[in-house]
Order: C-alpha cells, then structure tokens, then sequence
C-alpha cells in the first residue's frame, strides 16, 4: 500500500504538471497571436464590400438660423449638412474621413473599418449619400482586439491610404481603387520617440498628407491626442528623419484630425467634453509661413460651437480646393455607437486669406 500510495501521488503530480504545461502552452500562444503583427498574422486583400442603404437628412444651418440669416460662423460660410443612418450596425464611429474629387469619399471608424460612398449634391449643397458600401480595413479582422484595430485618421497620397491607429500605434498603408482601400501593403516607419509618446487610448489620431507647396512636401503630419506639457505634438514623417512640432493647447481642447489647404496651411480639428462645460468643437489654423518642426506659437481661430449650435462629437476632416483661394471644409462626427449621439456630416467654404 506504501508504494502504491507513492505511485498515486506521483502519477498526480505528473496529471498536475502536464494539467500546467498543457494551460501555460494555451497562454502563450493566446500572447503571440494576440501581439503578432498584423502584417503577419492576417490576410492581407480587403474582405468583399457590403453594399448599405444610408438614410441622409438635411440639416438647416447651425444654431437654429434660418436661410435669411447670416449664414457666416467665425471665418467660415455654411454650404450644408446631413444627418446619417443607416440599419447596418457597423455604420459609425466615424473618425477619419478623405474626399477624392467632390463627392467621392471614404470614411474609417474606429473599429477597423471603412465606409466607401458618394455624396449627392444639389446646387453644390449635400443631399444624400449614395453608392455607399462597408468593409473592413484589409488586414484587419473583427476577431482582432479593439484596442489593436481602432484606426483614427485617414490621409491619401499618390493613390494609397494611410490610416493612424491608436492602442497598437502604427501608420499602415493601403493600395486603392476608385474609393475602396484593396490590399494592405506596408507601414509608414515611426522611430520611438513617437511610440513612446503614443500609448493606449491617448495615441495617434490624426494624419495630414503635406501638399506641394510646403517645404516638407512629400511627407505627413501626425498628431498625437495626449498633449504635453500645454502643448499639442505631432511630427513631420515621411520625408527624411520624423521632426518633432508643438503648438500651445487651447484650453482642455484635444487634437482630433487635421489637414491641410493647398496653400499649405494646416487646419487642426480639436474637442472637449466635460460635465461643467459639455461639448466644445473648434478649428484652428496655422498659416503655411509658420508651419515648421519645433515650436510653434501662432494659430488663428476659425471656427468654434458647442452642443448649442447643433453640432456632435466632431471627430473628422477633410479639405479639399474650391478655387480662386477658397477651400472646402468638410467635418463628420463620431456617434460612438450609441443612441443618444448622431452620425452628421457638415460643409463649410473657408474664403481665401487676404
């Protein structure tokens, strides 16, 4: 009995050890797949599209005014916009957002995927949105963990797209056609100051493409949403080493998107929301003479609302030329996927500078 006893207790601590091998081997590769690399682990080509019917409604002018009244908010006019719903349920979240012509688009949300529509208009006012389609990003899958797929902003340039993420900080580049983002074909190289700099759900979440026309032509802006030190960061990339620039916060405002007019000044879309002061949405500009790396002190306001104007939680922008000076200011908000925020999209002219 004595050696059967120690037989016993020996094959048990033997099930034991295998029973921990057995868990610990579960664990580990739990681990790896969840921080392989996207580029690795996932399939690469964009999942088929799913065409979606999107409802649009009309919206008057901010702040209640009617057609008669003054039509001008801050340095910017309004031209329209819409209130959008749709039943698919991945439709919202909206954060980034690129035109490319006048009515063609694409739209990311933050949960990894993408939006591909065409804006109706009438008299050069949004109507509806038409041909509209969701998928999502190539490379991503919804088996993958939110944080590692929330996609911020949206740039394009020589007919890629290049979509920021958050959490899993990276810059990805994709391969078009039309509107659709086809294939998943690399990443924007980041050194470690901005990596160290972008963590968790304080990280990238904005990405410009740099026109022409400025000194850094070929490369990109990205901003962090975590400011320091007062100061709202981002980096020049993708034109030789990244070149750090700040500028002051205004406020307890955070960057959300920017972009840039073809004249080459850069507009930052930035927001707030506290329980004393609700929600707080403006634009601000940094004239193309002052735009460089290091810091830099001047902006000019050109806009700013509050839930009393009729606005949302504004997370996107894009600009695009209207001629003789003018641009095209188009904000799309993030609803969060809950029901008591909504999905619009509004258009502004922003007359030349003088």
């Amino acid at each position: 009995m004595r050696f059967a006893r120690i037989g016993f207790f020996r094959m048990g601590r033997l099930f034991a050890t295998a029973c921990f091998c057995f868990l610990a081997l579960l664990v580990a590769a739990f681990f790896l797949t969840s921080r392989a690399s996207p580029l690795a682990a996932l399939p690469k080509a964009a999942p088929r599209a799913l065409a979606i019917d999107v409802v649009a409604q009309p919206l008057a002018p901010l702040g209640g005014r009617s057609a008669s009244d003054q039509q001008s908010y801050g340095k910017l006019e309004w031209i329209g916009g819409l209130k959008l719903s749709s039943d698919e349920p991945a439709f919202g979240g909206f954060s980034g957002l690129a035109f490319l012509d006048r009515e063609h688009f694409v739209a990311i949300s933050d949960r990894g995927s993408v939006l591909s529509a065409k804006l109706a208009l009438k008299d050069g006012r949004p109507v509806a949105i038409t041909d509209a389609s969701m998928r999502m990003l190539p490379g991503i899958g919804a088996e993958l963990p939110q944080w590692r797929r929330d996609s911020e902003g949206l740039a394009l340039k020589d007919g890629q797209a290049f979509v920021s993420f958050e959490g899993d900080t990276r810059v990805t580049r994709y391969s078009m056609q039309g509107n659709a983002l086809l294939r998943l074909e690399g990443r924007l190289p980041l050194n470690a100051e901005i990596e160290a700099a972008n963590q968790a759900n304080r990280g990238l979440e904005a990405i410009a493409t740099i026109p022409d026309s400025s000194p850094y032509a070929g490369g990109f802006v990205l901003l962090s949403e975590k400011p320091q030190d007062g100061k709202i960061v981002g980096w020049i990339v993708g034109s030789g080493a990244p070149k750090r620039f700040s500028l002051p916060q205004s406020g307890e405002l955070l960057a959300s998107d920017a972009a840039f007019t073809q004249q080459g000044d850069l507009i930052i879309l930035e927001r707030n929301f506290s329980l004393l002061g609700g929600l707080e949405v403006q634009l601000r500009q940094i004239d193309a003479k002052d735009f460089r790396a290091g810091d830099m002190t001047r902006s000019d306001l050109l806009f700013r609302a509050n839930l009393g104007d009729g606005i949302d939680n504004m997370e996107a922008l894009d600009i695009q030329p209207m001629g003789e000076g003018d641009s095209l200011v188009t904000l799309m908000s993030d609803d969060n996927f809950n029901f008591i925020q909504d999905t619009i999209l509004l258009q502004f002219r922003l007359p030349a500078q003088p």
